[in-house]
């Protein structure tokens, strides 16, 4: 019978990690969603701005230099991490270690 109870505690624990993951994974795509939207529109932004003061010879110049935009890039952080979206889905991730 205390085989049954460990058994069945164990089971319950991965049932519980696997909805964890899974919840884990929908915040995290929410997030990411919603970075891209906000990456979309600034880069379109920078890029239009290149175009107006010329600062590369075309349009294709300028969308491939701001190509990676918003990403993390050498020492540059990665952009738009503070959105609602991203702060609920840090929050999930370490909520489990209080």
């Amino acid at each position: 019978m205390v085989a049954a109870m460990v058994f069945s505690v164990a089971g319950y624990a991965v049932e519980t990690e696997a909805e964890r993951q899974a919840r884990q994974a929908e915040l995290d795509a929410a997030c990411e969603a919603a970075r891209q939207k906000k990456i979309i529109v600034a880069k379109a932004k920078h890029v239009e701005e290149c175009m107006e003061k010329k600062q590369r010879p075309d349009r294709a110049a300028c969308e491939r230099f701001y190509v990676g935009y918003g990403e993390r890039s050498g020492t540059q952080p990665p952009l738009f991490y503070d959105l609602p979206e991203c702060v609920k889905a840090q929050e999930y991730r370490t909520s489990y270690r209080q």
